[in-house]
């Protein structure tokens, strides 16, 4: 990371930082307190405010904060880096039935995830007689237009998500796959952070049973990882 980026990452924490602590004050207790009736059994005005506070971070940090770093550090080795990147185009009519097929096998536990195999079926469904073509359309959290092995489609999201949410983005991703099919694409589900000491020991179930996590998912080392790059290693067990 060079100067530059260093410093438009810094300047993006530091400002993000200063507005979730503007965002609830003292000013606002009476109006949290009404919104929220039960939390004042447990917490008393600044752990309402700071509750709020970690709340509404936290759902920033996925639509706002970490799209932003991202872009930031891609920048300064690629042009072509936009953000909610909007794509629509025309594939057929079967391809997207496999699509929502695999989806919904997946979800149920009628197969285990397989990246290749997924993406193998998708291209190559077998429909005979004219095809049908329908309109598509996916957003890309981050795109990169430019990336070395082809144009490539990040989702950014919580290391834990629930199982609509991993349905979802296996339908978004095989859906990019299948539009950009002739440029080589790329396509991932990005963890900003592991939350498990390793990348081999993160094992959120509902993940694991939708999403191919050696092919599919984008995830830092974790912990331990950091603390052995660092020179602080300690035991987690």
């Amino acid at each position: 990371m060079n100067s530059t980026t260093r410093q438009a990452v810094y300047d993006l924490l530091k400002s993000f930082a200063q507005q979730s602590v503007k965002r609830y004050g003292p000013q606002d207790i009476e109006e949290l307190k009404q919104a929220h009736p039960f939390h004042k059994l447990f917490l008393n005005d600044a752990g309402l405010i700071a509750a709020k506070r970690e709340r509404s971070a936290n759902e920033e940090n996925g639509n706002v904060l970490f799209p932003r770093l991202a872009k930031s550090i891609a920048s300064e080795r690629y042009q072509q880096v936009i953000l909610e990147h909007k794509m629509q185009g025309l594939i057929a009519k079967s391809t997207v039935d496999a699509i929502a097929r695999i989806a919904r096998e997946l979800r149920s536990g009628q197969r285990r995830p397989n990246h290749a195999a997924e993406l193998a079926e998708v291209l190559h469904v077998d429909d005979h007689g004219d095809q049908e073509m329908v309109s598509v359309r996916v957003i890309a959290d981050i795109f990169i237009g430019d990336f070395e092995r082809g144009p490539l489609f990040v989702e950014i999201k919580t290391p834990k998500p629930n199982l609509d949410i991993g349905a979802a983005t296996k339908q978004k991703i095989l859906t990019f796959l299948a539009l950009r099919a002739r440029d080589n694409p790329q396509a991932y589900v990005a963890f900003p952070y592991n939350p498990y000491p390793t990348r081999a020991d993160y094992s959120h179930s509902l993940t694991k049973k939708i999403m191919d996590v050696r092919d599919e998912i984008l995830i830092g080392g974790g912990i331990l990882g950091y603390n052995r790059q660092h020179g602080n290693i300690r035991s987690t067990a």
